[in-house]
């Protein structure tokens, strides 16, 4: 490993969401301080490009530009500096072309076009957020997706990650005290998902939850043996219903809310 981070700076056009996601995925492979990486987005002229490079004393340069006139000019500015360079985006157009014998446009869409698509994935945002934890139950019908689970097993990071999706995504929180809402006893829709979670790793959370609160030491919130029954009884329970479960102990908030899709066999809006 280098004694110090390499510089690798991610150029895009856009906001760049692509080739950060893109990176981040490839970088997990290598040691977690081996680069140091800066994110350059929107150049979509050669005089921002420019302007760009000249802000780049020495590195690696990732890009995901798609006008053939900037790919040409960072490739002639990265070889004329001796700055390694890699377009991420170029070799899968160009397979695409070879393959299909179509020849790419000399406009391109906008990935994040303000289009009905956008203005549906901003409402279905908002209607997460308003149906967060068990508000609005009253509305539940109009949810497509309904997430149940006990505190903290990730239950609003998923939505609103569905929500960005495209998915209307309400979630309801399970307590043992109170037990299931009346809203969703009568539920009928087959699109309910439960979330669970290893209880020692939920206890785990709970008590870091539990510090940042300052709540009293007699608090049985985050206590490993009332959390064991608090799980227990809701997986009881998801079973009765004959709802899918997954259990997100080692799971990112992306991998969940893909698996709740395939749960509920719902993958339409991945490139509307």
């Amino acid at each position: 490993m280098p004694r110090q981070r390499q510089p690798l700076y991610l150029i895009s056009d856009s906001s760049g969401n692509l080739i950060e996601h893109f990176m981040k995925a490839i970088l997990t492979q290598f040691p977690a301080a081996a680069f140091k990486v800066v994110s350059v987005p929107f150049i979509n002229t050669e005089s921002s490009l420019r302007e760009a490079m000249e802000q780049i004393p020495s590195g690696i340069v990732c890009h995901a530009l798609a006008a053939p006139a900037l790919k040409e000019l960072i490739a002639e500015i990265t070889a004329s500096r001796g700055l390694a360079s890699l377009d991420i985006t170029g070799p899968a157009v160009d397979f695409l072309a070879a393959t299909t014998g179509m020849k790419p446009g000399a406009q391109h869409r906008p990935v994040h076009s303000l289009d009905a698509s956008y203005m549906g994935r901003m409402q279905a945002i908002e209607f997460a957020l308003q149906h967060d934890d068990s508000r609005r139950l009253e509305e539940l019908n109009k949810a497509e997706i309904v997430l149940v689970g006990i505190s903290r097993v990730s239950k609003s990071p998923t939505s609103l990650f569905l929500a960005y999706r495209g998915y209307r995504v309400a979630n309801v929180s399970w307590v043992p005290a109170h037990g299931l809402p009346v809203a969703l006893k009568k539920h009928r829709k087959k699109n309910v998902v439960a979330l669970t979670i290893e209880p020692r790793r939920l206890s785990e959370i709970r008590q870091r939850r539990f510090a940042t609160w300052q709540l009293t030491d007699d608090f049985e919130y985050a206590d490993l043996r009332d959390v064991i029954h608090e799980v227990r009884d809701a997986e009881g329970i998801y079973e009765k219903r004959s709802w899918p479960v997954i259990e997100t102990t080692n799971l990112s908030v992306e991998e969940t809310s893909t698996l709740v899709l395939q749960k509920l066999n719902l993958q339409r809006k991945l490139f509307e």
